[in-house]
Formats: structure tokens, C-alpha cells, sequence
């Protein structure tokens, strides 16, 4: 997945969640400040998050977010990271 999915894909649900137009919400958007996102909140965006991409963020990685721009970074990471950082099946 490329970074402009991701990014597509995250704004898309941060526009359904909040119920913000999808070209209000830029790489730059603060998730509290700009977005209204309150800790209640984000911890709901986080699980439909996981859910979107399949995967589960530790708690501690979650504190680090504070912008669109963090969370696609951080999924992008995530993604697209080698074969050999993978975890063994």
C-alpha cells in the first residue's frame, strides 16, 4: 500500500468519524486541536484504525500521535516495513 492510500484511507475515516469534509483534513490536521479529537476519541479512531489495516498499535506508539501526518507516517512504517522485520510465522 502506498503512502498516498494511507493517507487517503486515514483521512477517509477521520472524515466519516468526525464527520469533517475529506478536503478539510490535511497532513497537518492535530487530531485535538484542529479536529476536536478528545482522548475518548481517539482511542475509538485507534480500534477503527486497527481494524481498517489489520493490525494492532501498542498503547505506548499511540501517545506519539498527534497529527494526520503521524498516523500515516506511522502506518506507512508499519506497512511497508522489509520481509525480514516481519515477525516469524
Amino acid at each position: 500500500m502506498t503512502t498516498q492510500e494511507i493517507d487517503l484511507k486515514v483521512r477517509g475515516i477521520l472524515s466519516k468519524k468526525l464527520n469533517v469534509e475529506l478536503d478539510k483534513i490535511g497532513g497537518e490536521s492535530r487530531l485535538a486541536e484542529d479536529l476536536g479529537v478528545d482522548s475518548f476519541g481517539a482511542v475509538e479512531l485507534m480500534f477503527e484504525i486497527e481494524e481498517a489495516f489489520g493490525l494492532k498499535i501498542p498503547d505506548s506508539d499511540i501517545e506519539h500521535v498527534r497529527s494526520v501526518k503521524d498516523i500515516v507516517g506511522y502506518l506507512d512504517g508499519w506497512l511497508n516495513r522489509p520481509a525480514e522485520a516481519l515477525p516469524p510465522k
